[in-house]
């Protein structure tokens, strides 16, 4: 009774242990998937390389682990890959080439002339001139009018992130003389008419195709420039049959793109069918009119952000900073952490090999057990088939010599000699 009561007791506790452990493992797998959600979400963040322009460094589809806490983003560095954040929330993986206050020469070659030596960029495509770059930092204060146009065009592409109202104006210089901006209308991009609407928002090359056209056609050896001013203000779009409304600079650019795209359909058209034409054009006018309202003009800029200059590892194909102009350090959302790449080409991809290695033998050795297996079974296929073959040809069970000699009949009789 002693024992059974003792056994009982035994029972009862490891019942009531094993239920605990169970327990103690179950909140441990709780906070361990707590954990790494939280490490995912806010510490460390793999993104896929979707294209080569990292290449050789990162081949496309490659995954790269991008550090994303403060600690992380407060010691960037030269020619540190980082990931960045464009205003149209599209990310990108690049590698920082120049830092806040550096300066750097980008030729229409591609060599990169920069403070710790120079670079080159094959089949470099976003530079048809030489140009110097200052890259600006925090509290810098630049003077637009002694920014050439590169830096006038990153300048601009700043300002509009920043969210301030911004307007253009622009007009064409023959050395120390200004002469008609309409001069602009008589010159060809692509093989289109450039319009005056567009002239404030042209990049830099295709301001530089203009002067080069223009020079080309006015008499005299002075440089032909198109001069930039900047101002606050904004545009008014003015509607015949409906209330004035405004808009801002930040549509601006996208109003002279569409103006630019309508009056080349214009031009298409008008060659078509010149009547109708000149209808859709009053037309046209008494619908919409735009009014810039210029006010206090922009002759000094003070920088509110330490600037970055990111680049791809190649020269063609690739939007970086040489096509949409600085990053500043609220756009770049992470930096790259080697020490996961150096765990999975030291242990991940050595296992992963041998585990390939292993199963390639795997399956070899799978494949001819299996093929003689098959031989095997076709072989004793065949002697069965040939067994039941001579069955059917010897009914009587005799073997095959005597069914020869009975097939021959009986052997004849040989007489001896007496000697």
């Amino acid at each position: 009774m002693n024992l059974s009561s003792l056994d009982r007791k035994v029972r009862r506790l490891q019942r009531r242990n094993s239920q605990n452990h169970a327990f103690f493992l179950f909140i441990l797998l709780l906070l361990f998937v707590g954990l790494a959600t939280f490490v995912r979400l806010y510490v460390f963040e793999p993104v896929k390389i979707m294209d080569s322009s990292m290449a050789p460094t990162f081949k496309e589809k490659s995954v790269v682990w991008m550090c994303k806490v403060p600690q992380c983003l407060n010691h960037l560095e030269d020619q540190k890959i980082v990931w960045a954040k464009l205003k149209s929330q599209e990310t990108q993986v690049r590698s920082i080439l120049a830092m806040p206050g550096d300066s750097i020469e980008i030729s229409d070659k591609g060599k990169i002339k920069l403070q710790r030596g120079s670079i080159r960029l094959e089949d470099e495509d976003a530079f048809i001139q030489t140009r110097q770059i200052y890259v600006p930092k925090k509290g810098d204060t630049l003077v637009f009018d002694e920014l050439n146009d590169v830096e006038q065009d990153y300048l601009i592409s700043y300002l509009r992130d920043k969210g301030e109202n911004i307007l253009v104006k622009t007009t064409l210089w023959q050395g120390h003389r200004e002469i008609n901006i309409e001069r602009v209308g008589s010159t060809k991009i692509a093989n289109r008419q450039v319009s005056l609407n567009e002239i404030d928002f042209l990049p830099w090359q295709d301001r530089y195709l203009i002067e080069e056209q223009i020079r080309l056609s006015e008499p005299g050896n002075a440089p032909i420039k198109l001069k930039r001013q900047l101002y606050y203000g904004k545009i008014q779009v003015a509607a015949a049959e409906s209330e004035d409304s405004t808009t801002t600079e930040a549509d601006s650019a996208k109003f002279a793109t569409d103006s630019s795209k309508q009056d080349s359909i214009k031009a298409d058209s008008a060659k078509a069918n010149p009547s109708k034409m000149d209808s859709a054009d009053k037309n046209s006018s008494k619908q919409a009119q735009t009014i810039k309202v210029y006010g206090e003009q922009i002759a000094e800029i003070v920088m509110k952000d330490d600037c970055f200059y990111l680049v791809c590892k190649k020269g063609f194909g690739c939007p970086d900073s040489r096509e949409l102009g600085y990053f500043t350090r609220n756009q770049i959302i992470g930096s790259h952490v080697a020490w996961p790449d150096r765990i999975k080409v030291k242990f991940i991809e050595p296992a992963a090999k041998r585990i390939v290695f292993v199963r390639d033998i795997f399956v070899d050795v799978w494949t001819r057990a299996m093929d003689w297996l098959d031989q095997t079974i076709e072989w004793v296929k065949d002697k069965f088939e040939d067994t039941e073959k001579d069955g059917e040809a010897n009914p009587e069970g005799d073997s095959d010599e005597e069914s020869q000699a009975k097939s021959n009949g009986p052997a004849p009789k040989r007489h001896g000699v007496r000697k």
